[in-house]
């Protein structure tokens, strides 16, 4: 297996699904070769020890044929390996996407909320002033009304005071007529 997806995993990187499989990959693979090692090593001293009794030697088949089956089982377990690991940039890509977009559209909800208050606020300002103006103008009616009740009233009293007085000359002007003269020492 080359050294330079061995040198992949170091102390820093987090174990992922995609390490784990490739660990248990290299483990399965050393496994198989030295499991076969064994049988190809077994198979070639018996069949060195039939051409002693004067068979044919079929102990270069085994080198053969074993180079082959780890040559093809070591190419899969790279390309499995290498498709893994180009799997997990993609999708840890896609997240890191995914994150952008939702980040993007939180900012503008953000923005829109905070437009929104803005213009929340804008109305209601506006709404306050209109309310203060309108407050103002009636106080200033019901200023104005009553400065007018209020000299109505005194006109009022003033013409009461007047229509009275006359009559109280003419009631006054008739107890003194009726009023016995002092009598003079």
């Amino acid at each position: 297996m080359p050294q330079e997806s061995r040198g992949a995993f170091d102390a820093q990187t987090p174990l992922q699904p995609v390490h784990l499989t490739a660990m248990a990959l290299r483990s399965a693979g050393q496994l198989y070769d030295m499991n076969v090692s064994a049988a190809r090593l077994l198979l070639q001293t018996q069949a060195r020890a039939a051409s002693a009794f004067g068979l044919p030697d079929w102990s270069p088949l085994f080198d053969s044929a074993d180079e082959r089956v780890r040559h093809a089982f070591s190419a899969g377990a790279e390309q499995v390996l290498d498709t893994a690991q180009r799997t997990n940039e993609v999708v840890s890509e896609l997240h890191r996407q995914v994150g952008r977009v939702i980040e993007t559209q939180a900012s503008q909800a953000a923005q829109s909320w905070q437009r929104g208050l803005e213009e929340l606020g804008s109305h209601t300002s506006e709404s306050l002033n209109q309310l203060c103006e309108t407050a103002r103008k009636t106080a200033e009616d019901a200023q104005l009304s009553a400065q007018q009740m209020g000299e109505q009233f005194r006109d009022n009293v003033r013409r009461v005071g007047d229509e009275a007085r006359p009559q109280q000359q003419t009631q006054a002007q008739s107890g003194e007529q009726r009023r016995p003269k002092p009598a003079a020492a």
